[in-house]
């Protein structure tokens, strides 16, 4: 691990201090607490490194880590994680691993009387970064162990637009405590920082989700065979080739029955006929069009 981690930091300007985080630790200065925000910085650094450290076993290399106030975004250089479930809810919940295993370890030093108030910052800061992290909205680790759960039952784009809805709604919400908070004189820094990168983040995301589609069906159906998980899904005849698109799951494999108005079945489209029209332009084109031309 130590191996690792030694080969990350040796990389030229990989590690990266968010507008946010600066913000936060010059108001540290004249508030009188350096050691808690230098604390905080250790805590955000370690969270980092445990995305890094199952990234890294994966195979996949680090373009990017930037530290925020509440955690921080690992990038990778290959951006199709999203598309594999399974590895992508391990990297997730790696970060919030590491705040867990440093949980009681601040709260057995604190019923310690040497720095017990250090300490005691210690478990809070893990504590809330824990959960601030685990909140279900992209583009936070809850949001992203979210996504690969729903992916597999409703859909790639489905899962993500449904995270970044929730991210929006967690970040409306926070901002009216944040606001709560400044009215009755115990102003929450914290959640108003977590509110505005929520809705940003949403925001730019949402409109990246219609590309990562397109390139979520071709990096499927170019580097991965069939699986064996085959899940067959019926439609009506006049659904488009994109609303059939939005189901596919990243390791199932879908098959499509195009049902006619008395619900008889007309025929069956499989995942990469469904790709391949969606490839050319054909998005909008009726499942009973495309089914005829495959039948010709």
């Amino acid at each position: 691990m130590l191996t690792r981690l030694n080969c990350i930091m040796r990389k030229k300007n990989i590690i990266h201090i968010h507008p946010l985080f600066a913000i936060m630790i010059l108001l540290a200065i004249p508030s009188g607490f350096v050691i808690q925000a230098l604390m905080l910085f250790g805590i955000v650094l370690l969270h980092e490194f445990g995305h890094v450290i199952v990234a890294k076993k994966y195979g996949y290399e680090i373009d990017k880590i930037t530290l925020l106030p509440f955690g921080g975004m690992a990038e990778l250089k290959d951006q199709s994680i999203g598309f594999h479930p399974r590895r992508e809810s391990s990297i997730a919940i790696a970060g919030p691993a590491v705040n867990i295993l440093l949980i009681p370890i601040g709260y057995i030093f604190t019923r310690s009387p040497l720095f017990s108030s250090y300490w005691n910052s210690f478990f809070l800061i893990n504590f809330w970064i824990f959960m601030f992290n685990m909140l279900p909205a992209l583009p936070l680790d809850g949001g992203r162990i979210i996504r690969a759960i729903r992916a597999r039952e409703i859909g790639y784009e489905h899962a993500t637009r449904e995270a970044y809805q929730m991210a929006i709604i967690l970040s409306v919400l926070l901002f009216c405590f944040s606001v709560i908070t400044f009215v009755v004189g115990k102003p929450h820094l914290g959640a108003f920082m977590l509110a505005i990168f929520l809705f940003v983040g949403a925001l730019t995301g949402r409109k990246k989700v219609r590309l990562e589609t397109m390139q979520f069906l071709r990096n499927k159906h170019q580097n991965y065979p069939v699986t064996n998980s085959i899940t067959s899904l019926a439609v009506s005849a006049s659904a488009s080739v994109r609303d059939a698109a939005l189901r596919c799951s990243p390791d199932r494999y879908m098959l499509f029955y195009v049902l006619g108005d008395t619900g008889e079945i007309m025929g069956m489209i499989d995942e990469s006929e469904i790709a391949t029209a969606v490839f050319r332009g054909d998005w909008m084109k009726s499942m009973e069009e495309l089914l005829k031309e495959l039948v010709r």
